[in-house]
């Protein structure tokens, strides 16, 4: 008889634990799907708590990036070293042709200046330019981001552009003192006016959550657009200034073009925030 009161009293508690595990987990997944909820409403309440815990741990994001930079720069330095030599003869080939282009775009500076001062050309606009550092990068399915050590205290504002050297990467929506957060231009929410280099469409160029963009509500005849055309930005509306590279024409496909980046725009380790005045 002991033996199986012995074996009721186990079962009686572990049935107990068992309840008690669903209802946290069922508590957790309301939590879960509740914040999930806010964040994709553009809740304010959302923002500021995340640009306060920005704020709190950017000293914790840098130190955690510094090792694994330092793997990922090793990486790149040993593949460096082990192409040395054939880029090393690619090289070659390609100052001979950067020396010609040199002086083609001297040419068309010296003509371009000549232009401008015959037209009496006053530039209406000069920018600045904010360094900072990416320290901590987020992007998924929905949505691509990256937090940067700058922010109001530098002089930077919402929705200024955001480049590295390849172009433009993005643009900046949640400011903190000392941080801020920078929407991709990859992002379901991003829209930038661009057009394109040689048919000079104007269209407005949409995140995808992928890695292409598409270009959405192009101004003329969108077949005169060809593969491999570049694409930059344009001023209008103002918050953009023109002639910032973007990417190139890809794909053309059932739903129109595709654009792709210079290069996988969440890599970027340093950015420059574009500053009008």
């Amino acid at each position: 008889m002991r033996p199986e009161r012995y074996s009721y009293s186990y079962g009686s508690n572990g049935g107990g634990t068992s309840l008690k595990s669903r209802l946290v987990v069922g508590v957790l997944v309301l939590v879960a799907v509740g914040l999930l909820l806010m964040s994709r409403l553009h809740s304010p309440l959302i923002g500021n708590l995340r640009t306060s815990a920005a704020d709190f741990f950017q000293p914790v994001m840098e130190a955690v990036t510094i090792p694994v930079r330092g793997i990922s720069s090793l990486v790149r330095n040993k593949t460096a070293l082990l192409n040395a030599h054939a880029e090393n003869i690619a090289l070659k080939s390609e100052n001979e042709t950067l020396r010609h282009w040199q002086a083609v775009a001297q040419a068309l500076t010296a003509e371009n200046e000549t232009l401008r001062r015959l037209a009496a050309y006053r530039p209406t606009e000069t920018v600045e330019y904010i360094t900072a550092k990416v320290i901590a990068q987020s992007p998924s399915a929905y949505s691509g981001t990256m937090m940067m050590n700058a922010g109001a205290e530098q002089g930077i504002i919402s929705l200024q552009p955001v480049i590295d050297a390849y172009g433009l990467v993005g643009r900046a929506v949640e400011v903190g003192d000392r941080t801020a957060r920078v929407l991709l231009l990859s992002d379901n929410a991003s829209r930038v006016p661009v057009i394109t280099g040689d048919s000079r469409q104007q269209a407005i160029l949409t995140g995808t959550g992928d890695e292409l963009m598409r270009l959405t509500f192009v101004v003329g005849e969108p077949q005169n657009i060809k593969l491999g055309e570049t694409v930059m930005t344009t001023s209008e509306g103002g918050l953009i200034p023109d002639s910032v590279m973007v990417g190139t024409i890809f794909r053309r496909d059932a739903s129109g073009l595709l654009v792709k980046p210079l290069r996988p725009l969440a890599r970027s380790e340093y950015v420059r925030v574009m500053v009008s005045k």
